[in-house]
């Protein structure tokens, strides 16, 4: 590592003794502030790709750290801790192909596939919303899509956590866990609207969502 390039911990700006969920909220809100996408309008050339720069700092950066096997690895180049033996699960399938089919079939389409769906939806629920924002039987059906988004974005989030990724699948399946995240930080806008009824809430959260959208089709490019 060169002097000049900043640890992962720098990047996030957080302690190496940091807990993952500390980790987790530090990188949520640097991609709040810094996606290229996400209402920084009249940015030079320049600017836009230094912030995409940036994002990609901080996708390796949150990437290794919250991986417990790259993260100790990590820690012991960097002069942080000791090497210790660490035992990794292997995958019981010896055929790559068919560990590869299995998890797009049974973890990463389906997951994939649902999230999408229900974040596509969004402009059509937001659309019967903006009729009457205080009509109480919109709002009921509005709260009723919050609550699907909610159901599936945990299931797909479960499922990932649940079934590893075979290794030529590993970028995949962490940009659609990338894609969650950013759902996630939408959802919790759409929380926020229902209670104050800002609409800036729903603007956050469309941009958001957008983004989710975008780096699922990433993911969905890295299984090619």
């Amino acid at each position: 590592m060169t002097k000049r390039q900043r640890s992962h911990y720098q990047v996030l700006g957080v302690d190496p003794r940091v807990t993952s969920a500390e980790i987790k909220k530090a990188y949520r809100a640097l991609v709040k502030s810094c996606h290229p996408d996400l209402g920084h309008n009249g940015q030079t050339h320049a600017q836009k790709k230094e912030m995409t720069e940036q994002m990609m700092r901080l996708n390796e950066a949150y990437e290794t750290l919250m991986d417990k096997v790259k993260r100790s690895k990590y820690d012991v180049r960097m002069g942080i801790r000791t090497a210790t033996l660490t035992y990794v699960q292997t995958s019981t399938l010896q055929d790559e192909d068919e560990a590869r089919e299995i998890y797009l079939r049974t973890v990463f389409h389906p997951a994939r596939q649902s999230i999408g769906k229900a974040l596509t939806a969004y402009k059509k629920e937001l659309h019967d919303l903006s009729l009457d924002i205080y009509d109480d039987q919109l709002l009921a059906q509005f709260e009723k899509y919050v609550d699907h988004l909610e159901e599936a974005l945990r299931e797909g989030s479960d499922s990932l956590a649940a079934n590893p990724a075979p290794r030529t699948l590993d970028a995949a399946a962490r940009m659609m866990r990338y894609s969650i995240a950013q759902a996630a930080d939408g959802l919790d806008e759409l929380r926020r609207f229902l209670q104050n009824f800002d609409y800036d809430h729903l603007s956050m959260a469309e941009n958001l969502f957008r983004i989710a959208l975008d780096l699922s089709r990433q993911a969905y490019k890295l299984i090619r």
